[in-house]
């Protein structure tokens, strides 16, 4: 079994296709979490923060 060095080309690409992914998550988290605390409250978000 050997082990095959990746281009920076090919990790920049798998960064980046991890970075859009992970902003992707965080919309659809953000979006549920507000629409869940409206229920909750009857008042609207003004911030959301996640890691």
């Amino acid at each position: 079994m050997t082990k095959r060095k990746i281009t920076r080309e090919e990790a920049l690409a798998k960064f980046q296709a991890a970075k859009e992914k992970k902003q992707e998550c965080l919309t659809l988290l953000e979006k549920s979490m507000k629409e869940t605390y409206k229920e909750r409250t009857g008042k609207d978000a003004e911030k959301f923060f996640a890691l």
